[in-house]
Order: C-alpha cells, then structure tokens, then sequence
C-alpha cells in the first residue's frame, strides 16, 4: 500500500533547503527546492551543490552535513504522511484493509518458500494427525478397546515365558541339588561345573527365545494397528463416506488373531489413597494461578493400569484423559529417581520396564531402543568432550573402557516418551546419589539443581503436568524420622516455588499442575504436617463470601 501511495499522491514531492554560510566578508545564503525522496546520496547531491554554485570547497564537509539531517527529516515526515493516508485509507475502507492483508500474505509466503526446504510429512508425523483425530472422534472406545485387546495378548504370552522360566528354574535348582549332593559318589566337582554351566546356556537360550517371540509380536501388533487406524480414517474421509456407516464399521472391523476376546466386565475396589488440592497464586505484580496436589502412594502406580486391560475404557478416566492429550499442548511427565546406569535391569528402572512391558508402544520406540539412543548420545557427548581435552590427546581409550556402559552423574536426567502408561506421557529419569540421605541437603544439592532443569524442561515443552517426589524417595525408610521428613518437604518445596516463579517470569506459563507424591507407609498426622506447611510456603487462593452481612 505505501508503495501505490508514494506512486499517486507523493510522486512529485519538493521541501525547501536554506544553507547559509560566510563567503570573505559576505554572508552567503543558498536556498532550492529539493526532490523527496531523494534517488542519490546526501554527499553526491552535496557536491553537485559546490560545483554548480561556486560554494567553497572547504564548506564541503559542513555542507554534506546540513543535508544529511534536512533530508532525514524530510523523509520521515513524508513517510509519516504516507502512514497516515494509509491508515485512514484502511480505516475507511474494509476492501482496501482486506487486499493489503492477502498481497502481504502472498509476497511473505513467496518470499520465505525460497529458503525454506520442502519436504513431504514424515510416516510418522502424519500417523500423529490421524490418531489425533480419531481418538477426538466416536472412535475413542473402540481405539482403546483395541489397544487392551492387544495388551490382553501381550500379557498372555507374558504369562507363558514367566512360567516357562520358572520351570526351567526349578528345574536346573533340583537337578543341580542332586548333583551336589552324588559329589564323591557318582559326580565330581567337574561335573558340577559342567552341569552348571549347561543351566546357564539353557537359561540364556530360553531367555533369547521369548525375547524374540515378545519383539515379533510387539512389532506385528504395532504394524497392524497402524494400518487398522490408517484404514479407519482413510473410509471416514472419503467425500461420500456416511459418518454412521463408517462408525459402525469400527465395531465389525477384523483385527485378526493377535488379540483375544475381550473378558466379562471387572469392577476393581478402588484402593484408598490419601490426598489433597490446593489452588495457589505466584508472582507480586503479574499472578499466576497454579494448583497443588499432595499424594500418598506409589509413584509406579501412575504408570499401573487400575483395571485389567480387558475391562471398559471408560472405568479407566485417566487412560482416556491420556490418549486425549496425547498429541496435544498439555502432556504429563513424571519424575522417575534413579541410579546413574542406563539400563532396566536393577533397582525401580526394573519395575518400570516391567510395566512398560504390559502393552505394547504404538507411538513411540520401546523402552530399550530408547535407552539405547540415550546411551549413544552420552557416548558421543564424552567422545566429543574428551577429543577437545588436552589429556585425551595423550592417552588413548583402552578396549576396557570402550566395553563400559556409559553412566551419568547426579544431577543429570534422561527423557524417555511413553503412549502406553496410566497417567504419564513423559517420564524424567533424575540421576541421584547416596547424598539425598542426609538430612544437611542444601538447594545446592546436584539433585535439587536437576530437579529446576527438569521443570524448566517440562514448561518449556508443553508439559503442564509434572509429579515430583516430595521427599526424593519413593519408598520410606527406617531414616526417615519426622524432623527429617519435616525439614526435607519445607526445602524441595521452598526450591519448587522459586523454580516455579522462575518459569513464569521467562516461559509466560498460565497454569501449571504440580503434583508432589509423598511415599506409601507415611502415618496420616506425619501426611497432615506436609500438608499445614503449603498454606506457609504459597499463598493459598481463598473464596470470597460475596453474601451480605445481614443475610449471615
């Protein structure tokens, strides 16, 4: 639009130039009309002043000078002109407004196409979008009735390896006990040693063997229900599709022999579970709101689905809200403690690998291909480090050390992605160390720091959800004496909220949901003392008694 303007009303735009300056003993005074905008520069258009009208030439400098600020003037109030016809233009007339808006829509579009590099949606990328849409649609009971369907399977082929390796246990432990005991008479230490050794190859074959039948049908679920989705959004979008029939074909699709029938309603008990909420305000000038939730329980039975797989979807309201937000701006994480190792063969690292193992992940990779990308990227990060170091230039890395499995140190946290869990999509694995048992820890404490980059990590990403373990425990100890659980939850909480008012004051974050769980066997009057300390710590959102005085 400023360009049609300065074409119309502004083409032939002239503003008076006075110069005065002393010529001998005469005051000299130049004075002309000069073109705006101007098409050459101030210092040509200067000289051509000089040459043309005899002017000194040691005036030249002073001269460029007076021009250069008489022409920046002149321009802006030009281009403040122009502005200003163009705001009134738009003001006045609604068709103008909306072709300004389409040409510059259409030259940004052009002019950013030329660096941008074109590339078709990923598999991946477009499988999201679908699912996204589906499971927002009268398929969500039937998407995660086939996804039980399939973790029912799962579980079943489970429960045979579990069994055939208690078997096979049981059966090496006699076999081994009769031989130690024929020591002497039948067997020799020899044997023993090769009976022993046979056990162990055996194991290790078994093992293998239901390994690989998990891997294949993992696989061969997570292939089919991708088609299956694929298929399903491919008939509900097709231009005379018919909604109904499409839905009702949801119900009559084949999903083939890798699921089983579905079970007889099962009603679980709902276990007891020790709670309590609280809506908070951060900030002195700029307040935002937040909400609190304290928990007793088990931080593993976030990730448990409460009801068997084959039971309704809709008794499980957290696996709905999961599979709704999936792809969404307001993810779940969760706050897993571990060791230093990345692996999933010790310690809780174990359990939950035991859990991601229930069903399988049709989203994201499985637990153990993710651990595997974390463990190269530590690898080469160290590789990276140490090839920039003045000492690894000297010794180079024995075979020893290149067969270590990479470890981390406290303080440091890996993320791994989950579709498959109760009520968490993205789990922190927070390194820690023995000095979370002292009762002298500091907000200096390499884990307190972790734990401010885990939730700066989860507000910069979409993730409004976050569990944290209060105590950074997840199971009570005899250590745990009251002044020391008192003195733990008032410093992780003090540290939550200064980290909380961190993330308002860069991020721009509206709400947040922080859910602190306390571990399971703490008494309800040690429960109740965590909870009178938040009133002191936040500022607690009270109601207003909008009643009137005579009515009380």
């Amino acid at each position: 639009m400023v360009d049609v303007l300065m074409c119309a009303s502004f083409e032939d735009t002239f503003e008076k130039f006075s110069y005065g300056y002393r010529d001998g003993n005469k005051i000299q005074r130049l004075t002309l009309s000069v073109p705006i905008p101007l098409k050459i520069s101030a210092k040509e258009f200067s000289c051509r002043l000089i040459n043309a009208h005899k002017i000194p030439c040691y005036l030249e400098e002073d001269l460029t000078k007076a021009f250069e600020n008489f022409l920046k003037k002149s321009e802006t109030k030009l281009y403040d002109k122009m502005a200003d016809l163009a705001i009134n233009q738009v003001l006045t007339s609604k068709e103008t407004a909306n072709e300004c808006i389409s040409i510059w829509a259409n030259t940004f579009k052009q002019e950013h196409s030329q660096y941008c590099v074109t590339s078709d949606m990923s598999e991946d990328a477009a499988f999201a979008e679908i699912y996204h849409s589906l499971i927002h649609s009268a398929a969500l009971e039937t998407l995660l009735q086939l996804e039980n369907s399939y973790a029912l399977s799962l579980q079943e082929l489970l429960s045979h390896r579990d069994n055939a390796l208690k078997t096979a246990a049981e059966k090496h432990s006699k076999e081994l006990q009769n031989a130690i005991s024929d020591i002497g008479l039948t067997n020799t230490d020899r044997d023993v040693s090769n009976i022993a050794a046979r056990h162990c190859e055996q194991s290790q074959m078994l093992e293998t063997y239901w390994s690989s039948e998990l891997s294949q049908l993992q696989e061969m679920q997570k292939r089919e229900y991708r088609e299956w989705v694929l298929k399903v959004h491919e008939d509900t979008t097709k231009p005379n599709a018919d909604t109904l029939t499409a839905y009702t074909q949801f119900k009559t699709r084949s999903v083939s022999s890798l699921s089983v029938p579905m079970p007889e309603e099962f009603k679980a008990e709902p276990e007891a579970k020790i709670e309590e909420s609280f809506t908070i305000h951060l900030g002195a000038q700029q307040k935002t709101m937040h909400n609190l939730r304290l928990i007793c329980g088990d931080v593993l039975d976030m990730c448990r689905h409460k009801t068997p797989p084959g039971g309704s979807v809709f008794s499980q309201p957290h696996r709905i809200q999961t599979a709704l937000s999936l792809y969404s701006e307001t993810l779940a994480g969760l706050v897993l403690l571990v060791d230093n190792r990345l692996d999933s063969y010790t310690g809780i690292m174990k359990d939950f690998a035991a859990i991601c193992q229930q069903s399988t992940e049709f989203h994201f990779p499985d637990l153990d291909k993710q651990l595997c990308l974390i463990q190269q990227s530590v690898e080469h990060r160290k590789r990276t480090k140490s090839s920039t170091s003045v000492t690894a230039r000297v010794q180079r890395p024995t075979e020893e050390d290149a067969l270590k499995v990479p470890t981390l140190n406290a303080g440091d946290f890996y993320i791994t992605h989950h579709s498959n869990l109760a009520e968490a999509q993205v789990v922190f694995h927070l390194i820690v160390d023995d000095t979370v048992k002292s009762a002298s820890l500091n907000s200096r404490n390499p884990s307190i720091v972790g734990l401010r980059h885990v939730l700066h990590t989860a507000v910069r990403y979409n993730i409004t959800t976050l569990t944290i373990p209060l105590l950074l425990f997840h199971e009570m100890t005899d250590e745990m004496t009251v002044n020391w659980c008192v003195k733990r939850a008032e410093l992780v909480l003090k540290c939550v909220k200064g980290f909380m008012m961190e993330c308002a004051s860069w991020s721009g974050v509206e709400s947040l949901n922080v859910q602190f769980m306390i571990p399971k066997g703490i008494s309800l009057d040690m429960f109740n003392t965590i909870s009178n300390m938040l009133p002191n710590i936040f500022r607690i959102s009270t109601p207003l008694d909008l009643t009137s005085t005579s009515n009380r």
